[in-house]
C-alpha cells in the first residue's frame, strides 16, 4: 500500500499523534484525542515553511492533506464553523449555513444532523472536529436531550463505520470521520472508547528531538541571537531544547517573549526557562553573594547544630554546587532538576531539622524559606491527594495539594520532607519523578517545577542499630562512630531496596545521605548552657527577676541531660525542663518582680524537683 501523505510531505514528518490519526483514517470512524490538546503542534504551511498550530488547526491541516473536502471543527461557544472547503465543492449544497471561516450558531442537535449527513454518504469526503467534547459526557443522565441525540447517532456509528471514499494513490478508502478532542484526561463512555472502531490518541508533552524542532523556530527571534556565530547559535537551539524538558511547545513561545520583554541575551536563554519556571525575574541562585555565604556558612552552622560538622560539611557540599551552578552538570537537560538533594539520617533529636532550617536560612535569608511535610500523616494511599490534590470529580479538586501549592507559593525554597520513611510507598513514587524530572503534575493537570527548591528527606532508620554499637557505659571513639554511621547507611539502604522495593529512589539520592551522629556528653553539656541561658533571659525579660544559676545547679542539670541522651538534644531540653524550668515557675509565681535570685542548688523532692534559692 502506498504510503500515505501530510499537509506537504510524508506523514513521517508529522508529530507522532498526527502520524497516529493519518494512519487510523481508512478504519476509525471515531477519534478521541486528549493529552497536551491545548499545546501548539509544529505543521508544515502549504508552502513547506514550520508554523505552530493549534491541536484543532493542525488536524485540520492534516485533513486537507489526505484530500478531504469539507473539514467543519464544533465547539460549544462558536457552534460550527466550515474549517476547510476545498475549491470548487459548494459546502452549501452539502450542509446549508455553514461558511467557511465563520462561526454559525448551532446547537447540539445540529451537530448531529451534521454528523449522521457526514458519515452516511460516499460522495465527499467529510470531516468533523469536535473540540471541547468532554462537555458532552455526562454519564449521570443530566444531558440535554438534543445531546443524547448527538451521543445516539454516534454509539450507533461505531455498530455500523462510516462509509468510506476513495482517494487517488491509496487502496483503502478512507472513512469519514468524527474527531473528539479532550483537553487532559478522557472521560469518554466507555461505548466509545471500546469500540474497535474508535482510535485512542494521546498527544505527549514534545520530545527531545520535537523541542530542537521548536527551538530553531523560535530561537532567532531571541535577543543578540543574528550576532552570534552558527555554533554559538547552534549552542543555544541545544540550550532552550534541553532546558525545556517537560514544558509544552506554547510555553517554548512564551520563553522566548519572555527573554525579547526582558532583553534576556540568547547566550543566557536558561535563565529566561528558568524565570519562566519560577515565575520571578530574580533567583536567589543568580545572586553573586551565594557562593560567598555558602563557602562561609560552615563555622556559623556549625555553631547553631552543633556536634555534626560531618554533616554540616557534607550539607554544605552539595549546596557549594548548586550555588556554583553544577548541580547535576554531568546530565544533559539537567536543569530542571532540583538544585540539591539531601537525605539527613540518624538518630532523633540530633539537629536534622535544625540543619535544614539553617540551610535555608543561608541560601535565601530566613528560617521560614524552609516548608516542612510531617510523612507521619501520609501513611495512608489515599494521602496523596493532600499532597498534589485531588483528581477531577473528587471534592478539594480545586484546592491543590499542599506540597504543590507551597512551592508555587515560594519557589524559592527548602522543602523538609521529615521521616520519609513512615510515608506511604506510593508516595514515595510521586518523589521519583520530583527528583528526575524536577516537575509535578497536580491533580488539576498544572505543572509545578522543583529547580529553584533544595529537597531534604530526615529520617530515623538505623537509629536503634546505631545506639547497640560502642562500650556501655563509656565515651564512644571514632571506631565506634565509623561503625555507628554504616549501621545507619545499612538500614537506609535495606529499607529502599529490599523492603519497599524501590532501589531507583535511592539512586536518584545517591551520595547525599548525610548521617547525623549521636549527641556526645560534651554537646549535651553545652546544650544545657545555652537552654539554661534562655531561660534566665527569658525570666528577666517577663518578670524583670535576675537569675543566678550556682555552678551545682548547672552540673545537676548537665548529668540530668546526659541521663536522657537518648533521646538527643529534645531529651537535653526535656531535663531542663523538668529539672529547672517547672520548678522555677513554682518559685516565680509567689515573688515579687524585679530584683536578684540565687539558685544554689536542686533537690528531687516527694513531689518533683525543687529549687534551693538566695535572694
Amino acid at each position: 500500500m502506498s504510503r500515505p501523505t501530510g499537509p506537504t510531505g510524508p506523514v513521517a514528518a508529522l508529530p507522532g499523534w498526527l502520524r497516529q490519526v493519518a494512519l487510523a483514517l481508512p478504519f476509525a470512524s471515531q477519534f478521541v484525542i486528549s493529552g497536551s490538546v491545548a499545546d501548539l503542534h509544529r505543521v508544515h504551511d502549504d508552502v513547506g515553511a514550520p508554523g505552530h498550530l493549534d491541536a484543532v488547526a493542525a488536524l485540520v491541516a492534516l485533513l486537507r492533506g489526505e484530500g478531504y473536502e469539507l473539514v467543519y471543527r464544533y465547539d460549544p461557544l462558536d457552534g460550527i464553523v466550515l474549517a476547510h472547503a476545498r475549491e470548487g465543492v459548494s459546502s452549501d449544497a452539502f450542509f446549508p449555513d455553514a461558511h467557511l471561516g465563520r462561526s454559525t450558531a448551532a446547537t447540539p442537535g445540529r451537530l448531529a444532523d451534521l454528523v449522521k449527513l457526514s458519515t452516511t454518504q460516499t460522495a465527499l469526503r467529510v470531516a468533523v472536529v469536535v473540540d471541547v467534547a468532554e462537555t458532552f459526557w455526562h454519564e449521570d443522565g443530566s444531558s440535554s436531550p438534543e445531546v443524547r441525540t448527538l451521543l445516539q447517532v454516534c454509539q450507533r456509528l461505531t455498530r455500523a463505520p462510516a462509509t468510506g471514499t476513495t482517494r487517488p494513490g491509496r487502496r483503502v478508502p478512507l472513512l469519514n470521520p468524527v474527531l473528539w478532542l479532550v483537553d487532559g484526561t478522557p472521560s469518554a463512555p466507555a461505548w466509545l472508547v471500546r469500540s474497535p472502531g474508535t482510535a485512542s490518541v494521546s498527544i505527549p508533552l514534545p520530545e527531545l528531538a520535537e523541542r530542537l524542532r521548536v527551538a530553531q523556530d523560535v530561537a532567532p527571534a531571541l535577543p543578540g541571537h543574528a550576532d552570534l556565530a552558527p555554533d554559538q547559535q547552534e549552542a543555544v537551539v541545544a540550550a532552550l531544547a534541553e532546558s525545556t524538558q517537560g514544558m509544552t511547545v506554547r510555553a517554548m513561545h512564551d520563553v522566548a517573549r519572555l527573554a525579547v520583554d526582558q532583553d534576556v541575551p540568547a547566550e543566557h536563554v536558561t535563565e529566561a526557562v528558568r524565570s519562566f519556571r519560577a515565575g520571578s525575574l530574580e533567583s536567589p541562585w543568580q545572586d553573586p553573594a551565594l557562593l560567598d555565604r555558602v563557602a562561609r556558612a560552615e563555622e556559623t552552622v556549625s555553631q547553631r547544630v552543633l556536634g555534626q560538622q560531618r554533616a554540616v560539611r557534607h550539607s554544605l557540599d552539595v549546596l557549594l554546587r548548586s550555588a556554583m551552578g553544577l548541580t547535576g552538570a554531568q546530565h544533559r537537560g539537567s536543569s530542571s532538576r532540583p538544585q540539591g538533594v539531601l537525605f539527613f539520617a540518624g538518630p532523633t533529636g540530633v539537629g536534622k531539622t535544625e540543619l535544614a532550617k539553617a540551610l535555608a536560612e543561608v541560601l535565601f535569608g530566613a528560617d521560614d524559606a524552609c516548608t516542612r511535610f510531617d510523612m507521619s500523616e501520609f501513611a495512608a494511599e489515599h494521602s496523596e491527594a493532600r499532597l498534589i490534590g485531588a483528581p477531577p470529580g473528587y471534592v478539594g479538586f480545586h484546592a491543590g495539594g499542599e506540597l504543590t501549592n507551597a512551592v508555587r507559593q515560594k519557589p524559592f525554597s527548602v522543602l523538609l520532607f521529615d521521616e520519609v520513611e513512615k510515608a506511604h510507598p506510593r508516595i514515595l513514587d510521586t518523589f521519583l519523578q520530583i527528583l528526575e524530572d524536577g516537575r509535578l503534575t497536580d491533580g488539576s493537570g498544572s505543572t509545578v517545577y522543583f529547580s529553584e527548591c533544595v529537597i531534604i528527606f530526615t529520617s530515623n532508620l538505623g537509629a536503634p542499630q546505631a545506639a547497640a554499637v560502642g562500650p556501655a557505659p563509656g565515651p564512644i571513639g571514632p571506631a565506634e562512630v565509623a561503625a555507628a554511621r554504616t549501621a545507619v547507611l545499612t538500614a537506609v539502604r535495606r529499607h529502599f531496596v529490599e523492603e519497599l522495593q524501590r532501589p531507583e529512589l535511592l539512586s536518584r539520592i545517591g551520595d547525599n545521605v548525610v548521617v547525623f551522629d549521636a549527641v556526645s556528653e560534651q554537646v549535651a553539656g553545652v546544650l544545657v548552657q545555652r537552654q539554661a541561658r534562655a531561660v534566665v533571659d527569658a525570666v528577666l525579660q517577663r518578670r524583670g527577676v535576675e537569675v543566678v544559676l550556682e555552678a551545682p545547679v548547672l552540673a545537676a542539670l548537665e548529668e540530668q541531660a546526659v541521663a536522657h541522651l537518648g533521646s538527643g538534644g529534645r531529651g537535653v531540653g526535656a531535663a531542663v525542663e523538668t529539672v529547672l524550668v517547672n520548678p522555677l515557675a513554682r518559685t516565680l509565681a509567689s515573688a515579687p518582680r524585679g530584683g536578684t535570685l540565687r539558685v544554689t542548688a536542686v533537690r528531687r523532692g516527694p513531689e518533683g524537683w525543687e529549687l534551693q534559692t538566695a535572694t
